[in-house]
């Protein structure tokens, strides 16, 4: 029996032992998520000027530390309603990254105080960003956001935004803006819209191929006349050194080689007369010819 009381006070300060570690180890200890920094607060001494790495940290009982991200975040804003240079009245979805500078940590806590990152995205953040979108997207008319100058909008929208909240430690990047969501009327017109720019877009590609079929067909027509003209110009140049390269000597020197010797039949007693060439001595003296 006494055994068996020993066991249970046994067991009790087990427990006991186990429960006050526990407590140590929420009063004393903290664990700082990979990809953030840690501000620690102390009711006694304010802000520490040092920061906290990821990592389980030892604290003070009742010091409080609030986590800041220094890793890129991702903030979405659905259904932001704006109005573009036209009067017109959209509502987009925006998308954007953001991370907090390390060294500024300190100086984000002592603005916001102790809440979480995620309040200050809600808050603070999202009216900054909502007056940049504003004042950006009101410079491009519904086409312009809805079309291709949808990332020209972006880029502006980040810039204002990034200037106005990077001197509180907060580094934006990739502002994306939404396709835009017009009324029914503003739907229509960019409609008609996007149709007649498709429409110049056919009428103008099928320019240009009818340009390109005629500057090949122009090309092909020039190259049959040079072919000709080259044809022309050697045929002349042929005739022309053929003429030059014939004489009387030479046919008649031709046609006694072709004759077999035999005279043409005449009827009658008539024998026709075959001129033939002179001989050189003969042609030298000027006699004239010789009849056979």
């Amino acid at each position: 029996m006494k055994n068996s009381k020993t066991f249970r006070v046994g067991a009790i300060a087990v427990a006991l032992v186990i429960i006050v570690g526990v407590l140590l180890v929420t009063f004393f200890l903290t664990r700082i998520p990979n990809g953030y920094v840690g501000v620690v607060y102390s009711p006694n001494g304010g802000v520490k000027d040092s920061t906290l790495s990821q990592g389980w940290k030892l604290v003070g009982a009742f010091d409080k530390v609030t986590k800041y991200p220094i890793r890129i975040q991702t903030v979405e804003y659905r259904d932001i309603q704006i109005a573009t240079s036209d009067g017109k009245n959209i509502t987009i979805d925006f998308a954007y990254n953001y991370q907090v500078e390390p060294s500024k940590v300190s100086s984000i806590f002592n603005t916001f105080g102790p809440i979480s990152i995620q309040e200050i995205e809600d808050t603070y953040l999202k009216t900054r960003f909502r007056d940049a979108a504003r004042k950006g997207i009101s410079k491009f008319t519904v086409i312009d956001v809805y079309g291709e100058k949808s990332s020209e909008a972006g880029v502006d929208v980040q810039q204002r935004f990034s200037d106005d909240v990077k001197e509180l430690g907060f580094i934006v990047s990739n502002v994306t803006v939404g396709v835009p969501q017009p009324d029914a009327k503003t739907q229509e017109a960019i409609d008609k819209r996007v149709e007649a720019s498709q429409e110049l877009e056919r009428k103008t590609t099928e320019l240009e191929i009818a340009k390109k079929e005629a500057d090949r067909k122009r090309v092909e027509a020039q190259g049959n006349a040079d072919k000709l003209l080259i044809e022309a110009e050697g045929q002349a140049k042929a005739n022309k050194e053929l003429q030059q390269s014939l004489s009387s000597q030479l046919v008649e020197y031709e046609t006694i080689k072709k004759w077999d010797g035999a005279l043409p039949y005449v009827s009658g007693s008539n024998t026709p007369m075959i001129q033939l060439p002179t001989t050189k001595t003969e042609q030298n003296s000027g006699t004239g010819s010789v009849t056979p």
